[in-house]
């Protein structure tokens, strides 16, 4: 594979995965702002907020191996299989919602849970930095600093998964 395909196929992995991120950090905003309870609200904003940062972050990284390459929906599909259209059309029913019930938020943590613990971030983070790792060796990238920061967003994930499942404590108290 030439430096240039690498570096494209890298790209491609990094500025897919700042979309995910993106569209479900939107989901969590909007979740944050129809749910009655203040302080769910707030730590579902706390979770928003840090995968705005993350999507930034591997945007930015993406940006940094070439820049002006296109990428569309269908990309990323083959990018990421399927799993990834899923989440985002999930994320995207969640933000057309106008309304929310501790119920209805009750049985989308579990949801939540699953895109956090699996598909949507900490498997996929996981896989990144050793994807990232073995395509950085390839076409020689100083590739310790793209780790770093891989490894922040997993540490993130992991406390997104311990909010979660304090909200689903808090909404358990709720409805009994």
């Amino acid at each position: 594979m030439s430096e240039l395909k690498t570096r494209e196929s890298l790209r491609r992995f990094l500025y897919c995965s700042s979309l995910l991120e993106e569209k479900i950090a939107k989901a969590y905003e909007h979740i944050s702002k129809l749910i009655k309870d203040k302080f769910i609200g707030c730590c579902l904003s706390l979770i928003a907020h840090d995968s705005f940062k993350h999507a930034d972050c591997l945007r930015v990284m993406s940006e940094w191996l070439t820049s002006g390459m296109q990428i569309n929906f269908n990309e990323c599909v083959k990018v990421w299989g399927e799993s990834w259209k899923t989440i985002i059309m999930d994320a995207e029913r969640i933000l057309s919602k106008s309304e929310m019930s501790f119920e209805e938020l009750a049985n989308l943590i579990n949801g939540l849970m699953k895109i956090e613990s699996f598909a949507g971030e900490e498997c996929l983070t996981v896989l990144h930095i050793r994807l990232i790792e073995l395509m950085a060796d390839e076409i020689k990238i100083k590739y310790e600093h793209f780790k770093t920061v891989l490894e922040w967003i997993i540490e993130d994930k992991k406390r997104h998964e311990q909010i979660l499942e304090l909200i689903k404590s808090l909404l358990k108290e709720k409805l009994n």
